[in-house]
């Protein structure tokens, strides 16, 4: 394998990886602000941990894309060494238009409800807005430490 490749698929490895570990804790920590008394989410460990994993796996191929689409928009992925300030925008923009487009999506779907302990700007919630936002900016600083 040539050596370009091999660091492309080794950053997108990390970010895809670190995606997954740093937002599977943000997702177990901002759960208690969702209402799992109110269908179709459910009280129940059984249904908690998949649900939980699951979306912990959604928010890493979003953050995943969005390395994708800078890489596209840079026309090469030797960025992911030095990112820039314009690279962090990138990610930054997009976790954020990604969360509201989620968000949105779910609360009209009923996918979800919130409980009175989550904070909220426009009838969205603020932990799950921010979340990809802030889980993509530190996995790019860490994807650059790393590779």
């Amino acid at each position: 394998m040539k050596k370009g490749k091999s660091y492309f698929l080794k950053a997108l490895a990390i970010t895809f990886i670190l995606s997954y570990l740093l937002n599977l804790l943000w997702e177990v920590a901002h759960s208690v602000l969702y209402n799992w008394d109110k269908l179709p989410l459910k009280n129940d460990v059984y249904f908690y941990i998949p649900r939980i994993l699951g979306a912990a796996l959604g928010d890493a191929f979003i953050i995943s894309l969005i390395f994708l689409l800078n890489c596209s928009l840079r026309k090469g992925y030797k960025w992911a060494a030095f990112p820039e300030k314009r690279d962090y925008f990138v990610f930054i923009i997009g976790g954020l238009l990604s969360s509201v487009l989620i968000e949105l999506n779910a609360l009209f779907s009923g996918s979800w409800s919130y409980n009175l302990y989550m904070p909220l700007i426009f009838g969205i919630g603020i932990t799950p807005l921010i979340q990809l936002t802030i889980t993509g900016a530190i996995v790019l600083f860490f994807v650059r430490k790393l590779i």
